[in-house]
């Protein structure tokens, strides 16, 4: 037992640093991340509630971004190993079969989060960033929080540089520091926030509130648990595709969700089926409870993480059936 968990540490180890060094992984990392804090700044018109449309674009981006990422690096990792031979190479050693694929899904698990958790914080941000309606004994009117959104869009790009200095200077990880670097700043930006106002005036230590919207966190989990049912399938899907194979698969996936729930109810016996083979997007997309100062009861998301680990198990069982088999 001992020397199966240290086999599983090492090769989930050896996965997330893979993966975050991958330059596609940290280009769409920043890609998500810029997207998020610009929406709210060049967007034209307010439409409705106040912060929901960057609320919904960034958990939209966190969504396809997250995707993106399960599915590239499974087929950088397990796809590739596969190819050229290293997978044959880890299955010699006490890394068994059923271990190996375990530890990679657990590495792609940890690169999304760490992708995750870069958007969660720039969807925070980026709702405080949005036009919102200020009332203060000497201004009344409607104001986008410019000096949250410079930092939100700064902070990416200062994570960039800080990771160039140190991949100069002690020639360490670059994509690995940037990780650590984005995900480090992007919450000392909204700590610094607070203590200003949306309209860059100083409130002081004693006034201190970062003004950020904590509803999405629920959101952000189940959106999350999600994911790791999509790293499930990702891997599953590289033991035998490549690594565009398997991307366009696990989008098809996704898009059916979205059909998951409307088919359960008019297919009858066929939608019933498909509704259990395919994960139902929709009890994971909860941003329209989000409005109009909702919120998201946290048995939901409870519920909607044992659909995930549900669904993960299925698609990871799957996956050791064509890994047992798969000649390497």
């Amino acid at each position: 037992m001992k020397r199966t968990l240290v086999a599983l540490f090492s090769v989930a180890k050896a996965t997330l640093l893979e993966g975050l060094q991958q330059p596609a992984v940290l280009l769409l990392a920043l890609a998500c991340m810029e997207l998020t804090a610009l929406q709210p700044v060049l967007q034209l018109h307010a439409f409705g509630e106040e912060g929901r449309l960057a609320r919904d674009c960034g958990m939209g981006f966190f969504l396809v971004f997250g995707v993106l990422a399960a599915a590239l690096v499974a087929g950088f990792s397990l796809a590739a190993e596969i190819r050229d031979g290293t997978a044959a190479t880890a299955i010699a050693k006490p890394a068994g079969r059923a271990t190996f694929l375990l530890g990679k899904f657990l590495g792609a698990v940890g690169v999304v989060a760490a992708v995750c958790w870069c958007s969660l914080w720039e969807t925070l941000l980026a709702v405080r960033t949005s036009e919102a309606l200020v009332e203060t004994d000497r201004f009344f009117g409607s104001v986008r929080d410019s000096l949250c959104g410079l930092l939100s869009v700064g902070a990416p790009v200062a994570a960039l540089a800080l990771a160039a200095l140190m991949d100069v200077r002690a020639r360490r990880r670059f994509g690995l520091w940037f990780f650590v670097f984005a995900a480090a700043l992007l919450p000392l930006a909204a700590g610094a926030l607070g203590f200003f106002d949306r309209l860059g005036g100083w409130v002081g230590f004693g006034g201190w509130s970062p003004g950020l919207d904590a509803r999405l966190v629920p959101l952000a989990v189940l959106l999350f648990s999600l994911l790791c049912a999509f790293c499930a399938l990702a891997t599953a899907l590289t033991t035998r595709l490549q690594t565009g194979s398997a991307l366009a698969l696990s989008f098809l996936v996704l898009f059916l969700g979205f059909l998951a729930d409307g088919a359960r109810a008019d297919w009858g016996f066929a939608g019933r089926v498909f509704y259990a083979l395919v994960p139902d997007v929709q009890s994971f997309w909860l941003a329209d409870e989000l409005a109009h100062g909702g919120r998201i009861a946290w048995r939901e998301v409870a519920g909607g993480c044992f659909c995930a680990f549900s669904w993960t198990v299925f698609a990871l069982s799957l996956g050791y059936v064509s890994f047992r088999n798969k000649d390497l």
